[in-house]
């Protein structure tokens, strides 16, 4: 048997401010929520997606202010109904303050694997605020017990649409565990699952890392030629039970000793070849950076064409452009500035934000938002490029994006952080979304959503269909102090369509992370409903230590590996806690054995160095 423990974390106060201050986040958005630990043997706990949660309440929209109302949970309690399946009960809240529309009422989710989460609904058990609802299956009913500020009840259910034979208890029947070890943890309950039920929750939400090299063997005919480059890469085995391929450095000794025009066998060693891509990324200053800027980077974007990687970003007034024959040297290629926004007099704020560019129709094209006066005047637009992507005079006005009506994409409100991607000959442009009115005379921007459109590949500027909203800030993790989903990028793989989506807080840096929208090549992308949208964040503070806000990617090939390689922005602290500012970073993408990308590969997790020095048997016949 194996274990799943369900928690939450404590929520209290907010996320220290000393590095943002003037900005609140209150940590029960992010810790309140339901965590998972696993264990195979009961005694020995292992949180899971690194101590985040997994299952978050759905925010609203109807409700409450105009950015909308942050749902938490708290009290959760896990178990196994009668046919196998899974339920989550638990009780939902405004942020760390009682929800009215729930009063009362027990929050129930179900789940075939404690994986993936179904809003189940919510059994009414009382009047006034509850706590610590538990259950367990008795008979072909369910004993349900729940706390209230007049003691202690309990009632049956089936369904959990309704309660019966309610009475007051004068002690529980059903008790909480203990924090398992687990620093921070306010518990919930044990439950047991089969060993196999525990693989496929590990294989989710668990770490991923080298467990090993598969076995090496080669035969060559007499005669044959021995090439070095043909030799089999080593199959690298990873926990979840994936695997990848890297290339070996053979002991070339070894390889003039092999005589293949004679038979007999030999034993080749040799060392996996692992690339390791420091954080942060050392970076060429860009012409005017101020001192303080120097090294830093948010929003970078790199594409490779025609044997050459690009590298773009956010920039302040310049758009600036770097170019590089390899991933690793375009970081420190040298600064160009392509396009430069002048000066406004009067006007609030001048500039540029996440400059990407794409080869749309064969043309450079430089998606891009402008903002020429206050923070409510930011607009997406697109550069076109007549030559050299690196030549600055090659580079066309920007051109403000608009909709079929040749309006702007968002009237009363900005759009930011384009990007763009060919699916089955239709070209898509995506973008985040915010409609900023003005209420009583002051900002009140609503939340960030994450917008789709098509457009002619010949005027990238123009949609050729309505705007469509893909997803919302749904979840605590992304309306953490800032309501935003942002930064939309694609990577494909076979059918698979995936958009990392950057979320949570754009004023404290350390709190920016990476959620999953999810489709396949064929539907209808510009149906809301072709999109999943994974309901816990991929890429967060708590996945590499070190890395404050992780988020804002993109991804290329590596053309020296053929890995897919994830380029994005995260936020180191000195010794003294004191935040440095984002910084560029570059990773290795995993496919795992799920199908999803995993973004935890750090070098450490891809190639243990046990497993490093490998031998190969050759065989001549």
């Amino acid at each position: 048997m194996a274990y799943v423990f369900a928690y939450t974390k404590s929520g209290e106060g907010c996320y220290d401010d000393s590095n943002y201050p003037g900005h609140v986040a209150w940590n029960c958005d992010w810790e309140h929520a339901v965590h998972f630990a696993l264990s195979r043997d009961g005694v020995r706990f292992t949180p899971l997606r690194n101590n985040t949660g997994v299952l978050f309440a759905k925010g609203t929209f109807d409700e409450g202010p105009h950015e909308g109302t942050t749902k938490t949970l708290i009290d959760p309690w896990a178990f196994r109904m009668k046919d196998g399946t899974f339920v989550i009960l638990a009780v939902r809240r405004n942020r760390n303050a009682p929800d009215p529309l729930s009063e009362g009422s027990i929050m129930v989710f179900r789940s075939n694997d404690l994986v993936r989460f179904e809003e189940s609904g919510f059994l009414k058990v009382a009047e006034g605020m509850i706590r610590r609802p538990r259950c367990r299956q008795d008979g072909d009913e369910c004993l349900v017990e729940w706390e209230t500020e007049k003691g202690i009840f309990h009632g049956k259910t089936r369904c959990f649409r309704e309660i019966w034979d309610v009475e007051k208890s004068d002690e529980r029947t059903l008790f909480a565990c203990s924090d398992c070890g687990i620093q921070g943890a306010v518990p919930g309950n044990i439950i047991e699952i089969s060993e196999e039920e525990a693989d496929v929750i590990d294989r989710y939400l668990g770490v991923i890392e080298n467990v090993g090299v598969a076995p090496m063997r080669i035969v060559l005919k007499r005669g044959d030629e021995l090439d070095e480059n043909h030799l089999p890469k080593a199959l690298c085995l990873y926990s979840d039970g994936s695997t990848h391929e890297k290339s070996i450095d053979w002991d070339h000794a070894e390889l003039e000793a092999v005589d293949t025009k004679s038979p007999g066998e030999y034993l080749l060693h040799g060392t996996i070849r692992n690339k390791v891509w420091p954080f942060p990324m050392e970076l060429s200053e860009r012409p005017g950076a101020p001192m303080r800027g120097r090294g830093n980077m948010s929003d970078p974007a790199v594409v490779f064409h025609e044997g050459r990687y690009y590298l773009t970003s956010s920039g302040g007034q310049d758009i600036v452009l770097r170019t590089a024959s390899r991933l690793e040297d375009v970081f420190t290629a040298e600064p160009i500035v392509v396009h430069h926004v002048a000066d406004v007099p009067g006007a609030q704020r001048i500039g540029t934000w996440a400059a990407e560019l794409h080869w749309i129709d064969g043309v450079p094209c430089i998606l891009t938002a402008r903002c020429l006066g206050p923070v409510s005047s930011v607009q997406a637009h697109v550069l076109c490029c007549h030559g050299d992507p690196a030549d600055p005079l090659a580079w066309e006005a920007p051109r403000l994006c608009v909709k079929p009506n040749g309006k702007p994409l968002t009237e009363g409100g900005i759009s930011l952080d384009m990007t763009y991607f060919c699916v089955d000959g239709v070209h898509y442009v995506m973008w985040s979304d915010r409609k900023w009115p003005i209420v009583d005379g002051k900002d009140a921007p609503e939340p960030a959503d994450i917008y789709i459109a098509t457009i002619d590949p010949k005027s990238p500027w123009q949609a050729t269909s309505e705007p469509q909203c893909v997803v919302r800030p749904m979840y605590g993790w992304d309306r953490y102090e800032t309501e935003v989903d942002e930064g939309p990028y694609l990577l494909r793989h076979g059918d698979d369509l995936f958009i990392t989506v950057s979320g949570s807080s754009t004023g404290m840096a350390d709190l920016y992370d990476l959620g999953l929208l999810r489709a396949k090549a064929g539907t209808n992308l510009l149906d809301p409903a072709a999109w999943d949208w994974l309901p816990y964040p991929i890429l967060t503070k708590e996945s590499v230590p070190g890395e404050y806000g992780p988020g804002h990617n993109s991804f290329v090939k590596d053309h020296e590996t053929g890995d897919d390689m994830m380029v994005y922005h995260a936020v180191p602290h000195d010794e003294t806690g004191k935040s440095l500012g984002r910084k560029p970073a570059v990773r290795r993408v995993h496919w795992a054995a799920t199908g999803l990308p995993y973004l935890e590969m750090t070098a450490e997790r891809d190639l243990k160095p046990e497993f490093a020095r490998v031998a190969m048997m050759l065989t001549v016949e």
